[in-house]
């Protein structure tokens, strides 16, 4: 299948900003590394300032996490989840969003402003609709708890220097299809909604979640910062 394809098939701005939201008034809760190992990467540490190594998320995200990490580990008790990200403050998406618009916007004119939107959201969300400020988004790889690597997911985390990021891309390697198979099929079986885009995002709650499951609304509403750092302290 070609990279157009896979595009085609992929969630849309349009498909998220039409979604309804009620909000469930659900808490959010620390992950600890005794419940499943955590902790954010160089390239991508931008909330440290605000919630220092801690990461957050809804409690059913947190609960759904766990059940996640028992079917896999029912499959190799060698494996673990890996928790990457979860709470994201809507100034850090903003400021991430317009980067993305400069970088595409630099390189091609849009008629249509929605358009541009389209592009620059198949790497990050637009910060209305947005899954990491609700809570509800997480992203994580599998590690190998015999040495703490990462297993070979076919391209690096967070590498988007091409479309390889996309999960079903047709140029990595069969064991990097295979561990992005494997943690698909764990993150699906708990109830979280996949976005193909990037084979390590996976959400529960938010819009993307409700329009994959054919929900009537989402169930997570964007949470402000202050609130979610007093959970942290």
């Amino acid at each position: 299948m070609s990279y157009e394809q896979l595009e085609a098939a992929m969630v849309t701005y349009s498909n998220l900003v039409a979604m309804a939201v009620i909000d469930n008034g659900e808490p959010m809760v620390v992950i600890r590394d005794f419940d499943i190992s955590n902790g954010y990467q160089p390239t991508m540490s931008d909330m440290t300032s605000l919630l220092g190594e801690r990461i957050l998320v809804r409690q059913t995200v947190f609960d759904k996490l766990k059940q996640a990490q028992e079917t896999l580990r029912k499959q190799d008790e060698n494996l673990s989840l890996y928790i990457t990200y979860g709470y994201r403050s809507l100034e850090v998406q903003t400021r991430k969003f317009l980067e993305q618009l400069e970088l595409i916007s630099g390189k091609r004119f849009f008629s249509n402003p929605v358009d541009l939107y389209e592009e620059a959201s198949r790497f990050i969300a637009v910060p209305t609709v947005a899954g990491h400020p609700t809570g509800g988004a997480v992203d994580l790889v599998i590690i190998n708890q015999s040495d703490g690597q990462f297993l070979d997911f076919g391209s690096r985390l967070y590498d988007f220097s091409n479309k390889d990021c996309y999960t079903f891309s047709p140029n990595i390697s069969v064991v990097g299809k295979n561990n992005r198979t494997l943690l698909r099929s764990c993150m699906l079986d708990a109830g979280f909604a996949p976005f193909d885009g990037e084979w390590w995002h996976f959400c529960y709650g938010d819009r993307e979640w409700a329009y994959y499951y054919k929900k009537p609304n989402a169930i997570y509403k964007q949470l402000l910062a202050e609130r979610v750092r007093e959970l942290a302290l």
